[in-house]
């Protein structure tokens, strides 16, 4: 018997004349309205996160028509989340680049959009990266002013959604990646499972169970068919 299961019949045992079919519906409709409760709490947990992975900053590299990636630049977040501090590097730094080291500035205020794809200055300016697939999927641009724009290739899909997240929600638009949907599905099945055993008043011990004793041999073996 599952938790949804069992919550549903905590919640309506006081009406044993319901047919199945009802307490179906009512068990798919409690947990939906659960659900609804949540997701705020879950997406602005998942902003925060985008947040402070954007203070943390990140090494992008410079690519040309040729396809060199021998420059490297860097791009973090203030932490008042007011201003991107951004400036080119000789060299892939080891570690967070600290921002009175980064030459140039953004205020937030004045980032007009953010583009990906085919949508970006540099992709459309530059041919041969525009009929890149794999780079076209990592494309992103923040464009300020009347024709400024600050164009960035991320070094992977993970950083490119963390970004593009990110960049929106500073924006206060909708955090649409798929990195961000798989987040949300994995968290809310998490809170949700773990509300239902607050009202089954199954306890959840504050510490983890102590380590047991190491055994007195390691010579053993798993069989593992």
């Amino acid at each position: 018997m599952s938790c949804l299961h069992n919550f549903c019949v905590i919640k309506f045992k006081d009406h044993p004349t319901e047919n199945s079919s009802t307490l179906s519906f009512t068990t798919v409709r409690a947990k939906m309205e659960l659900k609804e409760k949540i997701q705020p709490e879950i997406l602005e947990l998942i902003k925060q996160q985008r947040l402070n992975r954007l203070v943390e900053g990140t090494c992008f590299r410079k690519l040309n028509s040729r396809r060199r990636q021998d420059k490297f630049w860097y791009c973090r977040l203030s932490p008042n989340h007011k201003v991107l501090h951004y400036g080119d590097l000789e060299e892939s730094p080891q570690g967070e680049v600290p921002h009175d080291s980064l030459q140039d500035k953004l205020p937030v205020a004045d980032i007009k959009a953010v583009v990906t794809g085919k949508d970006c200055p540099h992709m459309k300016e530059k041919g041969a990266l525009k009929q890149n697939k794999e780079v076209l999927e990592l494309a992103f641009s923040i464009l300020y002013d009347s024709s400024g724009q600050l164009n960035f290739i991320a070094p992977d899909k993970h950083e490119y959604c963390v970004w593009t997240d990110g960049l929106n929600a500073l924006l206060g638009k909708d955090m649409l990646s798929d990195l961000t949907r798989n987040d949300l599905d994995t968290l809310l099945s998490m809170e949700i499972k773990l509300r239902l055993l607050d009202l089954e008043n199954i306890q959840i011990p504050d510490a983890p169970p102590p380590i047991p004793k190491e055994p007195s041999n390691y010579d053993f073996v798993y069989d593992c068919n």
